[in-house]
């Protein structure tokens, strides 16, 4: 098994001289070898290693004594540990995912930041060649495409950090057979064994009814098409990433329907996964229906509209444009905050930062649209006199004295003109002094706001998502 790892790890360029590997270990049998592998070889690979484990409390007493043993694993090898504990059922249940979607979140979570303090730059996960032909034959079943079908990557990043599967060509049963060759102990999960999860009975029933009656060397096969399509995959990725930067609204969630309009039905298909991806929402949510809910919507004869999906994801159609977000209520977007002049200020609301300084010059940001962000303004400085200046979430009944225009307006007016959908409204920040509107970003500053004299110091006001 290690000339077959050191084989797949210089083929596939895994790791480089210098790299700060930190294993993902379980304490199972997979993740145990993987780090036992990688020890014995990190001189040769001149890597060095560090080890992570979580606890997702799904067991019990069997996950405590999970954490025990990699701990003692980790300490006999004499490689840094991190230990963690995610409550997965009660993550799942507030959620609303399943069990198996919330330990994946809050497992990558935690290496992630585990990664971070060891100052690793590269993830090694233990993904096997039975993993993979699991994965391939469920996304089969559950009618996947091409990507669904290139099955597990061997190589993906996180917030600029490398994972690794270095046992995508590794069965399990060499895997065992190392192990006990070294008489090394690994932990059983016992519910690996429940047919009552899907996998398992795919593990246990499928694979071996399929290894029997069709083809003894079943996983192989799965294996080498999974190679075949993320090859080709990746070329069609390219295509489509193309056409995504025609359509995506620069800084922003949006997508301009009328550049993707062209596409084909494929195309255009590729381009809202990649856009949801972009997006924040986890690749388990991105699956066919939503794909196709994602086209009716944009194909529907009204020109507002809007469809939900898992974990609190909207996908909203406003005239030419889609946005992706997490849903929220009115009450739940109801803010009012005081604004520091100069300085820094963060609506938590609706995830915006607001940065403030006092100095001359007008600036004249582009009007992209009512709401939309990032944008700019330039505010009279001596019009404030003094007084604080507020962001609070729209109100009815609110008007202002649009720069330029004659006389006062409803902003719920504003709104119909400017083509926002009604549940959009409740989250535009308005700007606002002692019960006047001073800005509203993406539109216009209010009449007696405007810069007069660029010599003289304004308040600069930028906006931006915060993160």
């Amino acid at each position: 098994m290690q000339n077959k790892l050191l084989g797949c790890i210089k083929r596939q360029d895994l790791f480089n001289r210098g790299d700060h590997v930190l294993v993902a270990v379980s304490g199972g049998a997979d993740s145990v070898a993987l780090l036992c592998a990688l020890h014995e070889t990190a001189s040769l690979l001149g890597i060095s290693l560090a080890v992570a484990h979580l606890n997702h409390c799904i067991r019990g007493k069997a996950s405590d004594a999970d954490a025990v043993f990699v701990q003692k694993l980790a300490a006999r090898l004499k490689v840094p540990f991190a230990g963690g504990r995610a409550d997965v059922p009660a993550l799942a249940k507030s959620k609303g995912v399943s069990l198996e979607m919330a330990a994946r979140e809050a497992r990558y979570d935690f290496l992630r930041k585990s990664a971070r303090r060891l100052r690793a730059n590269v993830i090694a996960t233990a993904h096997t060649a039975d993993d993979q032909a699991e994965t391939i034959l469920l996304k089969l079943a559950r009618g996947a495409g091409p990507r669904g079908l290139s099955g597990i990557v061997r190589e993906s990043a996180v917030n600029g950090i490398r994972i690794v599967r270095p046992f995508l060509d590794i069965q399990r049963r060499e895997i065992e057979e190392y192990l006990r060759e070294r008489k090394q102990a690994w932990r059983e999960d016992r519910t690996n064994s429940d047919l009552s999860y899907l996998r398992n009975r795919v593990r246990h029933e499928v694979l071996p009814f399929l290894a029997k009656k069709l083809n003894p060397d079943i996983k192989t096969a799965l294996i080498r098409t999974a190679d075949v399509l993320r090859e080709e995959d990746d070329w069609l990725e390219k295509l489509a990433a193309g056409i995504l930067k025609k359509c995506a609204v620069k800084g922003t969630s949006e997508l301009l329907l009328k550049n993707l309009k062209p596409a084909n039905k494929a195309a255009m298909r590729r381009v809202f996964r990649l856009w949801l991806y972009a997006a924040g929402l986890q690749p388990e949510l991105i699956d066919y229906d939503v794909i196709i809910r994602v086209e009716a919507l944009v194909n529907a004869e009204k020109s507002t509209g809007r469809m939900e999906i898992s974990d609190n994801w909207v996908v909203r159609k406003s005239y030419d444009r889609l946005t992706v977000g997490r849903g929220r209520t009115s009450a739940e977007n109801d803010f009012e905050k005081v604004i520091k002049t100069p300085g820094r200020t963060i609506v938590k609301e609706i995830q915006l930062e607001i940065l403030t300084a006092i100095r001359p010059g007008l600036v004249k940001d582009k009007l992209s649209g009512i709401g939309r962000i990032p944008a700019k303004a330039s505010i009279n400085l001596a019009a404030l006199k003094g007084r604080k200046l507020v962001v609070r979430s729209w109100r009815k009944g609110d008007r202002m004295k649009p720069f330029g225009m004659t006389g006062s307006k409803k902003l719920q007016d504003i709104f119909i003109d400017e083509k926002v959908p009604a549940e959009e409204r409740c989250g535009i920040p308005v700007f606002e002094c002692d019960g006047e509107i001073v800005w509203i970003p993406g539109y216009r500053v209010a009449q007696g706001w405007e810069i007069t004299d660029l010599s003289v110091p304004a308040l600069q006001i930028a906006l931006m998502e915060s993160l």
